[in-house]
């Protein structure tokens, strides 16, 4: 958790670019969404309210129209004048004619009406004046249904009952019906719903909606627009009569809702879309050509850091800053590479040097010893050990002045070793017991020439003592560790030892050796620099006091061909 938040708000470049556009881009383009949409809302209630108060408009003219007829039937049947033969049982024609007439002036003159009627039902006497539009079938379904719908009550109304326009279906068409009752007389009147709805036909052809005339019973007849509507895609407006029982549904499609506007919308979103995908191209952009080029050369130059001055950046083809930054920073490396070549050719030339100057004080240190044995033995008029001294002398130092050889084998090696032991031999009147436990696959492993005789002729410096038999026991064999073959090589003698102080300096590091040495074990010391120059760290050297007396020397060396190059400027 820790480290995902770490990473998470840890400061860079492309988080910085992301969440710019996070927090600039993405609530921008919301924005622009949100307003549409709520444009979208406020304009469709708009157009709702509009259309909703357009059909209530409209509603009231009819409802006006309606109540003028209601008015007319309400005062024709109030004045018993107009049918006082009839409702008495005398059956007068001519008082049936003035009703007929006065019902066909009326629809001559308001055209809201389609029919209108007068019926006695003791007497089945019905008086039925209808427009021309109305088809003679549609007359006949009429005249039955008035028939059957006041034949239902059974006692005359004692004041006048007044229902109010209520919708009806008929067979073919839906109609607006009045009827009122006094005293078993009932008038009444059909207002077909088509005629008297028809300037809402005109708002069906603008909305694209469809018009249903209905009651509170749920029976329901289109008016104007298409049957097969959905509804569930549609938006409806519901409008009731304040003073009849009848309602007016219209049912708009939601896409024709908004009418112009829903293009703008449409066009909103494509701008919506085409703005979060420009933004989202130049993210990708700039991403490619600047935060991207970051990140390479970021990660060559920690490649840089770690020691690869080989890295190179591919040029971009865009000719910009980036382009003239890649192609300098490639250069820089190309000329930092050239120097770090330079300088490591001059430190190796300077390795070489101290090299070869190392192995040159080694090889006089052993003169003045030699010298001053030969004088004692002349001295002595032992002519035959001055002979025998001079011969293996002149094999000890012509294996001590060879060619600058760097690498010999461990053969050799211990062939100049027992070269010198013999010579010891000689010196110290044959007081002296050397051991050799050889491998034979140890034999052809090579050393630095002079390692082995070094650490040999320290042990006669610093560890016999003349009244003492010294004994030195060498000891190699080859290892193999992690699939690396390396000699391990131990000398041991029965001398003094190390001191404390001796091997806590003995076994520093090689860089460590030359300033610590304070004069002593200068033989030691300039091998420990060969090693570390050939070598490297791959070297294991410990010097340490074997518990029954006397000092041990480990060598493990590396063997990695038949020349060791020199691996190592430090």
């Amino acid at each position: 958790m820790k480290h995902m938040k770490k990473t998470l708000f840890k400061p860079s470049t492309k988080k910085r670019l992301f969440y710019l556009y996070v927090i600039t881009y993405i609530p921008l383009l919301l924005c622009i969404l949100a307003g549409s949409e709520y444009a979208k809302h406020r304009l469709k209630q708009q157009s709702m309210q509009y259309n909703h108060t357009t059909i209530s408009l409209q509603l009231a003219t009819v409802d006006t129209t309606l109540n003028h007829i209601s008015n007319y039937l309400a005062s024709f049947l109030l004045d018993e004048e107009n049918y006082s033969s009839l409702l008495a049982g005398v059956p007068d024609l001519s008082e049936q004619t003035d009703i007929l007439n006065s019902f066909t002036k009326y629809l001559d003159t308001y055209n809201g009406c389609s029919s209108l009627f007068f019926y006695l039902p003791k007497q089945d006497i019905l008086i039925f004046q209808s427009s021309n539009y109305d088809s003679y079938s549609e007359r006949l379904e009429m005249r039955s249904y008035i028939r059957q719908a006041c034949r239902e009550r059974t006692w005359p109304a004692t004041t006048p009952q007044i229902r109010g326009w209520s919708f009806l279906r008929m067979t073919r068409k839906s109609y607006l019906m009045e009827l009122m009752e006094y005293q078993n007389v009932y008038v009444g009147a059909f207002a077909a719903g088509e005629y008297v709805f028809s300037d809402l036909k005109e708002l069906t052809e603008n909305t694209k909606g469809t018009l249903i005339l209905t009651n509170q019973d749920q029976a329901e007849d289109f008016l104007f627009g298409p049957t097969d509507i959905n509804r569930k895609d549609c938006v409806s407006i519901s409008v009731d009569s304040s003073q009849n029982h009848y309602r007016i549904l219209l049912y708009i499609p939601e896409k024709y809702v908004l009418g112009a506007f829903s293009w703008f919308h449409y066009g909103i979103l494509a701008l919506f879309a085409v703005t979060f995908l420009f933004l989202t191209i130049t993210l990708i952009a700039t991403w490619k050509q600047m935060v991207s080029p970051l990140i390479r050369m970021i990660s060559a130059m920690k490649a840089v850091q770690k020691g690869d001055f080989d890295s190179r950046l591919p040029v971009p083809d865009t000719r910009d800053e980036f382009a003239e930054l890649t192609e300098t920073f490639n250069y820089m490396i190309s000329r930092i590479h050239d120097l770090k070549l330079q300088v490591y050719e001059e430190k190796l030339s300077h390795v070489y040097a101290e090299l070869e100057y190392l192995t040159l004080q080694i090889k006089p240190h052993f003169f003045p010893n030699c010298l001053n044995l030969i004088y004692s033995l002349g001295l002595s008029g032992r002519s035959e050990l001055v002979a025998e001294f001079s011969s293996t002398l002149m094999k000890y130092f012509r294996y001590l002045f060879k060619s600058s050889d760097s690498m010999v084998s461990l053969n050799q090696e211990l062939e100049h070793v027992k070269n010198y032991l013999h010579i010891q031999q000689i010196r110290f009147q044959n007081n002296l017991e050397a051991k050799f436990d050889i491998e034979p696959a140890a034999e052809s492993m090579t050393i630095p020439v002079l390692t082995l005789h070094t650490f040999v002729e320290n042990t006669f410096k610093h560890a016999y003592l003349d009244s003492s038999n010294m004994q030195l026991i060498i000891t190699a064999s080859p290892l193999i560790q992690e699939g690396v073959l390396s000699l391990v090589l131990c000398i041991e003698d029965n001398g003094t030892g190390f001191s404390l102080e001796d091997l806590e300096k003995l076994n520093l590091k090689p860089e460590h050796t030359v300033s610590h040495t304070n004069g002593q074990h200068i033989g030691i010391s300039n091998v420990k620099q060969r090693l570390w120059y050939i070598y490297g760290y791959d070297i294991s050297l410990t010097f340490e006091n074997r518990p029954e007396g006397g000092a041990r020397i480990r060598l493990i060396l590396p063997q990695k061909g038949e020349e060791h190059e020199l691996t190592s400027c430090r």
